[in-house]
């Protein structure tokens, strides 16, 4: 039987909202070129674990190879989403292992907090992070 609110990757809901939005998005505008009619940046998405807390995980380098990640999840105590945003350079999607101590130093501490509900104002500010990123580290 296929029901329509079956998470078949095991994301929170909440999540996968954000997911959507950012999927609306052709690419990181500010990394367009004239010159190859492409975006240059190439985010990649996968799924973020945390015990209860599952979401996905944004990585995108630069050209010199700088990386931004952004985790975006459901909290498992207070049902805002928040994103725990670190740089740190991974070859596989990174892991709670990959970000750095003065990020995440518990559980209740995050970059990004939104309320319940609020995806589409998670997924502006995941947007304009990557586009800061992108533009304070790309090469011109």
């Amino acid at each position: 039987m296929n029901n329509l609110f079956i998470r078949p990757d095991g994301a929170q809901p909440q999540a996968a909202a954000v997911l959507a939005y950012l999927r609306q998005h052709d690419g990181i505008e500010c990394s367009w070129s004239k010159e190859n009619k492409r975006y240059m940046s190439e985010p990649e998405v996968n799924r973020w674990h945390n015990c209860r807390e599952q979401g996905y995980v944004i990585s995108m380098r630069t050209p010199n190879s700088k990386q931004i990640n952004i985790a975006f999840f459901e909290h498992r105590n207070s049902d805002a989403i928040c994103a725990l945003v670190f740089e740190a350079f991974t070859l596989n999607p990174p892991t709670l292992s990959d970000i750095p101590e003065n990020v995440y130093k518990d559980k209740w501490v995050t970059t990004h907090n939104v309320g319940y509900g609020k995806a589409a104002q998670m997924a502006d500010l995941i947007i304009k992070q990557l586009s800061t990123f992108w533009s304070e580290n790309s090469p011109a």
